[in-house]
């Protein structure tokens, strides 16, 4: 049985510069995704990895620069601390294991 935590909230209880808020937690892992006014846009998943027992995070961090052009950056963390990694790969080429497992519940 899996017990999960989830909260979307009303961006009116948060801080007045989000636009959108969700996270989710079990024992598996986590994930988060917000937005906010000024167009920062961040995504996020970790979970413990049962071979090592080590936390694996995968995410993406978008926003608007003062040049008005859109940087985006995909990273990754684990006992070697965060990365900068290449982006995702295009949409029908293989799932990694890392990002399905960071999905299943």
């Amino acid at each position: 049985m899996s017990v999960a935590s989830i909260l979307a909230a009303p961006v009116d209880n948060l801080d007045p510069n989000l636009v959108y808020y969700e996270s989710s937690r079990d024992e598996y892992g986590y994930s988060f995704t917000y937005k906010t006014k000024d167009g920062q846009f961040r995504e996020e998943q970790g979970y413990i990895s049962p071979d090592d027992g080590i936390l694996r995070v995968t995410g993406l961090y978008r926003y608007e620069g003062p040049d008005g052009q859109t940087y985006e950056y995909n990273y990754e963390a684990d006992e070697n601390g965060y990365r900068i990694v290449s982006k995702p790969p295009p949409a029908g080429a293989p799932i990694s294991n890392t990002v399905l497992l960071s999905l299943v519940g």
